[in-house]
């Protein structure tokens, strides 16, 4: 008698073209499908699921990742117009005054320094591997939490990836964008990790572990290739991403218990 009962009211849902807002914290319509709705109105209503979308219904990537392509392409034209005249190789003597984060200099006022550093790049292997980052995790996360709260994460993640180098390593000449990257890092397992209630156990555990290898992966990739790695800037900038995944919960957890 109660599957019949919630077999009918699964239907109603279909039948009626029932959608989740996109402004609930999370997008909706997107890349991610939708858990069914709470059977009583004292439930909270549920998160999106993790669960692709076949790939012939996602538009294209620039549609869906709108920031996460012009940042790409933002950083690359960047590092084109500062090394070209060095044979596309960054001239560690010209990185401070090209804007690389340096403690002493932010210290005399020069705070656009977080924003400028994350802009630059010391190699053409340095900017590979932190595009392949932003492009992967971006187009994880950008269709789940939304253009604009994307930039709030690169945001924060900046921030506390160079705040913590400026105090613990404030003499030390910083540049890449690799905080965002490991700020998508961060709130990728944060999200992860409070859905895991839509796995059952098996389906969950075999999901996360793949996700950690592919990370793991990619950090050893990137310290390999990128030579120099700013170690304070990746913990940051993952500590940074945790932090916001935990602000986005909160956030939908909140309009949850306020929508009618």
């Amino acid at each position: 008698m109660d599957d019949e009962k919630q077999s009918s009211a699964k239907e109603t849902q279909s039948d009626s073209g029932v959608e989740f807002d996109p402004l609930d914290g999370f997008q909706a319509n997107d890349r991610f499908e939708h858990t069914p709705a709470p059977e009583s109105e004292s439930e909270s209503p549920p998160l999106p699921s993790l669960n692709p979308i076949p790939t012939g219904q996602r538009p294209p990537f620039y549609r869906r990742n709108p920031v996460t392509f012009w940042f790409s392409i933002l950083i690359i034209l960047i590092y084109g117009l500062t090394t070209y005249s060095n044979g596309f190789q960054a001239p560690s003597r010209l990185a401070v005054s090209l804007g690389a984060f340096f403690g002493p200099a932010v210290q005399d006022g020069q705070w656009w320094r977080f924003l400028s550093a994350t802009l630059l790049h010391g190699n053409p292997g340095h900017l590979f591997n932190n595009v392949v980052g932003l492009l992967v995790f971006g187009n994880m996360m950008e269709p789940v939490i939304g253009s604009g709260r994307l930039l709030g994460l690169y945001a924060v993640s900046m921030l506390t990836g160079l705040g913590l180098v400026y105090l613990l390593q404030p003499n030390t000449v910083t540049i890449g964008a690799s905080t965002i990257d490991f700020g998508l890092i961060g709130v990728y397992f944060t999200l992860v990790l409070l859905l895991r209630y839509q796995y059952d156990r098996q389906t969950f555990f075999k999901e996360f572990r793949g996700a950690i290898g592919f990370v793991l992966m990619f950090v050893v990739w990137n310290w390999m290739e990128s030579g120099s790695v700013s170690l304070w800037g990746h913990v940051g900038g993952f500590l940074g991403g945790i932090l916001f995944g935990f602000l986005l919960w909160a956030d939908r957890k909140t309009k949850s218990q306020i929508t009618p």
